[in-house]
C-alpha cells in the first residue's frame, strides 16, 4: 500500500491536464467566431462543451446551433494562447474587460486559415489537425458558487456530425492512430503534449 499525506486545497480551476478545443460558432453576421475551451468531454459521437455565459460562443450557440470543435496540435499552443485574452462580444463585458479585448477577426489574430465546412455554416480552422462538424441538442444551465463567481455557466450538449482528420492520423483508412495523435492538454493554466511512451491498452481498443 502506498503511504500518502494529504492536504486539503481550494484551488480556483480543477484542469487535471484536460484537451484543448477551438470552438468556430456563427456570428450574427455570418462571419465565424473562434475562441479556446479546455472543458469537454465525449461519448460516442455525442459531446458536451462546457462554456461561460459571458462569452460569444455562449451567445452564438443559443442563436445558432452549429459549431466545429477544431482539435490543435501541441505545437500550435502559441497560437491557442493569442486567442485567449480576445473575445468576440462588442462591448466587452463587464466582468471580463479587466483580462480580455474585443478583436473580430479571430483568425487573423492567431494567424489561422478559414475553411469551409460540409454540413455547418461555422468555418474549421485549417491548422487543426481534427475537425468535428456538430449540432447542438440542448443547452444546459450551470451553477454553483465557484462558477457563478465567474458569471455562470452553460453545457453545450452537441451531437458531432463529420469527422475530418489529417491523413496522417489516419490508421487502414478509419482508426484514429494513437501513436501519432496528440492532443494539446491544458494542465492547471499551463501547456503540455503527451508523453510519447505509450504505457498500454484497454481490451477494447481495436487496434
Amino acid at each position: 500500500m502506498i503511504s500518502r499525506e494529504f492536504q486539503t486545497i481550494e484551488p480556483k480551476i480543477l484542469y487535471f491536464g484536460t484537451p484543448v478545443a477551438l470552438i468556430s460558432s456563427l456570428n450574427e453576421d455570418g462571419t465565424t467566431n473562434l475562441a479556446p475551451i479546455s472543458s469537454f468531454w465525449t461519448l460516442g459521437w455525442s459531446m458536451m462543451l462546457g462554456l461561460l455565459d459571458e462569452t460569444k460562443t455562449a451567445d452564438n450557440l443559443a442563436r445558432h446551433a452549429e459549431c466545429v470543435v477544431n482539435l490543435p496540435s501541441p505545437d500550435m499552443w502559441k497560437q491557442v494562447e493569442a486567442l485567449a485574452p480576445l473575445t468576440g462580444k462588442n462591448p466587452v463585458p463587464e466582468i471580463k474587460a479587466k483580462q480580455f479585448h474585443f478583436v473580430a477577426d479571430k483568425f487573423s489574430a492567431a494567424q489561422l486559415t478559414p475553411l469551409t465546412s460540409e454540413v455547418v455554416k461555422p468555418a474549421r480552422a485549417a491548422e487543426c489537425p481534427v475537425h468535428l462538424e456538430a449540432r447542438v441538442s440542448k443547452l444546459h444551465s450551470m451553477t454553483g458558487a465557484k462558477l457563478n463567481d465567474l458569471g455562470g455557466g452553460v453545457a453545450a450538449e452537441v451531437e458531432v456530425l463529420r469527422v475530418h482528420l489529417d491523413k496522417d492520423l489516419v490508421l487502414e483508412g478509419k482508426y484514429v492512430d494513437p501513436a501519432k495523435w496528440s492532443p494539446l492538454i491544458y494542465n492547471f493554466r499551463h501547456y503540455f503534449r503527451l508523453e510519447d511512451e505509450e504505457l498500454g491498452k484497454t481490451f477494447r481498443a481495436e487496434k
